[in-house]
């Protein structure tokens, strides 16, 4: 025996009603809570909502509206964060809203016979490396559900959801060899001098980068001189510091040594070239001579 179901699908049935449930939007990306905007991936949110039934099997598609001049823009104050609204993650085709939308970027679906509940996603994916001033970034996003197909459709139903996205004061320091690019990883840099010898010098690169403006201090542990590492001996050796070409005092306790106010910095950061000299050597015993600079960074926000 051969057993054929038949069904409809309603486009236009006025006993059909459709009712979107989607609430704000909270961004999330990787371990992070907040948009990282020195970081270099790009993370892609999955948002789950649901289209409700009443009423016979029906076809329907979803639209997504918020978009500025094709680009959508999430904004704080007077700085504006791009993001991107997607079908999903593999495919990336960006969703949009009537009249401009075309029947690949909406959503959409159908009901079978008895079902009344449909999950949909959609992804947001923000761009990385946006270098921006902190605060919450928002943008209200239009959804609509509409019934039948995008050449013969009905509205149904409209929610207006806001789309939040967080961004932290960063202030962060790189030291390295001269010439070396930012390395977050990098929080240490070893000059070896070999033989001391008056007014040798050897240089190293700071980067700082930020988008709060920042400002750097600096102390040293033995008050701006070279100790001989034998406790026992009370020999030091003086040593200049120079950062950008500026003398910077290291006997006194920890201080300010720039400041780089409401900066906002590329990737890279900004270039600060450290030179340290070595003093007078005088009748110095032999032996191994060193001091510690403690280098911070700290966010002006």
């Amino acid at each position: 025996m051969l057993l054929i179901g038949l069904w409809s699908l309603n486009t236009h049935g006025a006993n059909s009603q459709l009712r979107l449930e989607v609430d704000n939007i909270d961004w999330h990306g990787g371990t992070r809570v907040a948009y990282g905007v020195f970081d270099s991936g790009a993370y892609a949110q999955t948002v789950y909502f649901k289209v409700r039934l009443t009423g016979p099997p029906c076809l329907f598609f979803v639209t997504f509206g918020g978009t500025v001049a094709s680009k959508r823009q999430a904004a704080h104050g007077g700085s504006s964060l791009g993001y991107e609204i997607y079908d999903s993650v593999t495919r990336r085709t960006a969703l949009h809203e009537l009249p401009a939308a075309t029947a690949n970027e909406v959503l959409g679906g159908a009901f079978a016979p008895g079902e009344s509940v449909k999950e949909l996603t959609f992804v947001i994916l923000v761009p990385p490396e946006q270098v921006k001033p902190a605060g919450i970034y928002t943008h209200p996003i239009k959804i609509t559900v509409y019934q039948g197909t995008r050449n013969s459709y009905v509205e149904q139903d409209t929610k207006m959801v806001v789309f939040s996205i967080p961004i932290d004061a960063v202030a962060e320091m790189s030291l390295g060899e001269p010439g070396s690019p930012f390395d977050a990883t990098v929080k240490g840099h070893h000059l070896d001098f070999g033989k001391l010898e008056k007014d040798k010098a050897k240089g190293l690169d700071m980067r700082v980068r930020s988008n709060a403006g920042y400002h750097v201090t600096m102390e040293s542990e033995n008050g701006g001189v070279m100790k001989h590492t034998d406790p026992r001996n009370p020999a030091t050796i003086p040593y200049s510091l120079q950062v950008g070409g500026t003398a910077v005092s290291l006997g006194r306790a920890e201080q300010a040594v720039l400041s780089r106010s409401n900066r906002l910095t590329d990737r890279n950061g900004d270039l600060h070239q450290l030179m340290v000299t070595i003093g007078q050597i005088g009748n110095s015993p032999a032996g191994t001579y060193q001091d510690n600079l403690a280098l911070t960074v700290i966010s002006d926000n």
